[in-house]
């Protein structure tokens, strides 16, 4: 019976494995990838819960804190923002949300906040702006785009997403890339 429990836990790892593998390696024989890919992403990521997210948002922080030479503090800020956003956009929330004023949105709210992200990241020119939440219309909702940079062959940009209610706020950053000049833009969470 031992023997049984350790092929099904080997089983699931080389599942996971495979998963990930399927994710990171590009396949240019299949035009729809990029839906697939980010399926894939969204299994692996809140699949392991808490933790996959949580994981990813400090690695992308971590290395965006080292390229822009950011001191210990603005680092730790900068963390946390990018735990939230990683987890809202690839899971759509979870427990990495618990606590901040992103977890009070609707399901409205939200699909009014990703068209507005989506529209922000599309624009090349970096820019701030203010939006409206259609069941949260007292929150102060604003994005921010920064300039786009190349991060080895896919030009990048950080979107910051700013919510706040009765003077509490969180932020929310996601990096965001694609293969110049007219890929598809999509979170880097890898």
């Amino acid at each position: 019976m031992r023997v049984l429990k350790d092929d099904r836990w080997s089983t699931v790892y080389s599942l996971v494995i495979a998963l990930v593998f399927q994710v990171i390696l590009p396949i240019p024989a299949m035009p729809q990838i990029s839906g697939i890919k980010k399926k894939a992403m969204q299994a692996v990521v809140c699949g392991g819960g808490a933790v996959g997210g949580y994981k990813i948002g400090e690695k992308v922080a971590d290395e965006e804190a080292k390229r822009l030479k950011l001191p210990p503090e603005a680092a730790a800020a900068q963390k946390r923002a990018f735990q939230i956003g990683i987890a809202l956009a690839l899971c759509g929330g979870g427990s990495a949300i618990a606590g901040t004023t992103y977890s009070k949105l609707t399901k409205r709210d939200k699909e009014a906040r990703e068209k507005e992200l989506d529209l922000a990241v599309a624009d090349a020119t970096p820019q701030s702006r203010t939006y409206a939440l259609p069941d949260h219309p007292q929150m102060e909702a604003k994005y921010t785009t920064k300039p786009s940079e190349m991060d080895g062959n896919n030009e990048c940009r950080v979107v910051e997403d700013y919510l706040a209610e009765a003077g509490k706020g969180d932020a929310a950053l996601v990096k965001y890339c694609r293969k110049p000049p007219s890929g598809k833009w999509e979170v880097n969470a890898f």
